[in-house]
């Protein structure tokens, strides 16, 4: 049985930590200018990570040799992402709120992890493409949860509930990297397509992430830790100790697949996604309060996420899948 290779959790996190530090400096230089972000983000979601799905799905074995799989993942995501909206409601009768936005918003944040750019780097580095894939379907059911649940949440039952998002090209890019599993044509492709898509889709990390420090970078004049520290405590016990251990705990008592469960240890070891800033905005919540929870968890990961990463592949027993990675 393969040891824990110590190493490579920490040079994912050198890997996140680099591009997010890139992003900083390409914005404090003004290299990469705000006016930019827009369309680098499009190119992203509509190009760079379709490719990286399509890639990483069409020949996943896990997917080909029981179809059943999929309704597994797609609901584990989803589940999971329930569970931290409710805990999340829960946690924040601890937290004094001025307004009813403020308390929506710390739901909707804490109760999302940075389920895919901070995730992928270490599911790609530790245990390989086959955990790859089963990962980049989970996060379709872990988008579906969001853009439902996680809505009604940031809302509080009004009417912005917006179900057009749910189709989107990641989604599209699922179903059509499916289609080419089960049919089984992804293997009639040219060779020289195939690694195109490869090529292509690894740019889809490091764009990310760059966007990710760009963004860090702008928000970090509003940060004020000393008057939202019990928000920001709050947030990180949840998000980066009670949540964790439940997803671990999970993983352990689960009968599914040991890719899934390697899903499972990695999301339990993510601080609180970026993305829940632009949505909060953009669905009238408190794009401040979001912004402290997501600093906050995110300085803290650098700790966190070797502690779990390392503490979850141990207590599942995922050492075996280390060896998958090539």
């Amino acid at each position: 049985m393969p040891e824990i290779p110590y190493y490579k959790v920490f040079l994912a996190l050198l890997v996140i930590v680099g591009w997010a530090l890139g992003g900083i400096v390409l914005r404090w230089c003004g290299v990469l200018k705000p006016q930019w972000d827009g369309r680098l983000l499009k190119s992203v979601i509509w190009f760079f990570y379709p490719c990286l799905i399509i890639r990483n799905v069409m020949d996943n074995r896990a997917l080909a040799e029981e179809p059943s799989v999929l309704f597994i993942v797609l609901s584990s995501g989803f589940v999971v992402l329930a569970l931290g909206q409710v805990a999340a409601a829960l946690a924040s009768r601890w937290v004094p709120f001025e307004k009813p936005r403020q308390r929506n918003t710390f739901i909707f944040t804490t109760g999302i992890f940075n389920y895919g750019y901070f995730a992928f780097p270490i599911a790609e580095t530790l245990f390989g493409q086959e955990t790859f894939g089963i990962l980049l379907v989970f996060v379709v059911g872990v988008e579906l949860a969001i853009w439902s649940i996680g809505i009604l949440y940031l809302t509080a039952g009004s009417d912005k509930l917006d179900w057009k998002r749910l189709v989107n090209p990641p989604m599209i890019a699922v179903v059509l990297a499916l289609t080419l599993n089960w049919s089984e044509a992804g293997g009639n492709l040219p060779p020289a397509s195939i690694e195109a898509l490869g090529h292509i889709g690894k740019l889809a990390i490091p764009f990310g992430l760059i966007l990710i420090g760009a963004t860090l970078f702008d928000n970090l004049k509003d940060l004020d830790l000393r008057k939202h520290l019990r928000l920001v405590l709050v947030a990180c016990g949840l998000r980066q100790l009670i949540l964790p251990s439940v997803f671990i705990v999970a993983a352990i008592a689960l009968p599914v697949l040991p890719e899934l469960k390697a899903v499972l240890v990695i999301e339990a070891a993510m601080p609180c996604g970026i993305f829940p800033l632009v949505i909060a905005k953009h669905y009238g919540g408190s794009p401040n309060t979001a912004l402290q929870i997501i600093l906050g968890t995110t300085f803290l990961s650098v700790l966190t996420i070797p502690l779990w990463v390392l503490t979850g592949v141990h207590l599942v027993g995922l050492q075996k899948l280390l060896g998958n990675t090539h």
